[in-house]
């Protein structure tokens, strides 16, 4: 009967042991209808985006939030890692919980494009951990990095607003400049190719930003999402200079599905009569024969830049 009695009084001492290491502190009528209505604990990135296939794409840098149905008992931490083919973990950080330990948080997790190839799945994982405890896996999620902003060629081309085969319209106010037109597509005599693309997440919403003002904001806005990148800015913007020189600004900005961009600031300058610069700085005369002009070459040549 003693060693009965003792055999027992092990098994209950270990039981606390084992609880002892339980991550979450429990809540007020736990264990009643356990397994109905459970909530799971779930991994979401700031800018994560799924396509139609499914496959959800992270950029290489994000915010990560981790967030439990129950508080995570004191003592105890939650990590961010990577799971690697072998079972192991790599890249982990320790992340930082609210008031109450339910939501944790990472700001700016470096996703391990260097070790994975770009557009290729990849496994983040939740650990729980406690320095008494080897640390349990409580969350996976399986996403695939996108590190690279869209590649495109761009094209821009400026025509003088006075149209002398037009007949004048008296309702209709002459504008002494130019209109500006840009296409991501590249034509000759056998076919048109449009360069504008991202592997990965895909492109999302393009703008240019005509010659914007803090106090009165932009003379324009022009925006898009996808490809081509096609448009056109009427005669209302880019005017002649009445004297000497008059330079514009232009804004332009692309981006992909989860945040990667590609943006410029870019100088218009016109003379009384014509376009004198196009480019990203200004350094002197430059004429403009009206024809098209390569800005950005990512699938054709790109011609120096002009100075």
């Amino acid at each position: 009967m003693k060693k009965l009695l003792l055999v027992l009084l092990v098994l209950d001492i270990g039981s606390f042991l084992f609880v002892g290491c339980l991550p979450v502190t429990p809540s007020e009528g736990e264990g009643e209808g356990e397994g109905e209505g459970e909530v799971e604990v779930a991994i979401a990135f700031d800018k994560e985006y799924t396509n139609a296939s499914g496959v959800t794409f992270v950029p290489c840098e994000d915010d990560v939030t981790v967030t439990f149905p129950t508080p995570i008992a004191t003592d105890y931490i939650v990590y961010l890692a990577v799971k690697l083919d072998n079972g192991d973990y790599a890249d982990d950080v320790a992340m930082t919980p609210n008031a109450d330990r339910t939501v944790w948080t990472y700001s700016g997790y470096e996703m391990p494009c260097c070790d994975i190839d770009e557009c290729e799945p990849f496994c983040i994982v939740a650990l729980v951990k406690h320095p008494c405890c080897p640390g349990e896996e409580v969350a996976l999620r399986v996403v695939s990095a996108d590190c690279t902003a869209p590649a495109l060629d761009l094209f821009v081309k400026f025509t003088d607003c006075d149209d002398p085969c037009a007949e004048d319209d008296p309702c209709v106010e002459e504008f002494a400049g130019v209109s500006m037109e840009w296409s991501s597509r590249t034509s000759d005599i056998c076919e048109t190719e449009d360069c504008c693309d991202d592997t990965c997440s895909g492109v999302n919403g393009w703008s240019l930003v005509i010659d914007p003002d803090e106090c009165e904001g932009p003379c324009d806005t022009v925006t898009g999402t996808g490809c081509p990148l096609e448009g056109v800015l009427g005669c209302e913007c880019l005017a002649y200079a009445d004297t000497g020189e008059v330079c514009y600004s232009i804004e332009f900005s692309i981006e992909d599905n989860v945040g990667n961009a590609v943006s410029d600031t870019w100088q218009v300058c016109l003379d009384t009569d014509e376009v004198i610069w196009f480019g990203w700085y200004y350094d002197g005369p430059f004429p403009f024969d009206g024809e098209w002009y390569q800005i950005y070459g990512d699938c054709t040549s790109m011609p120096p830049n002009p100075k």
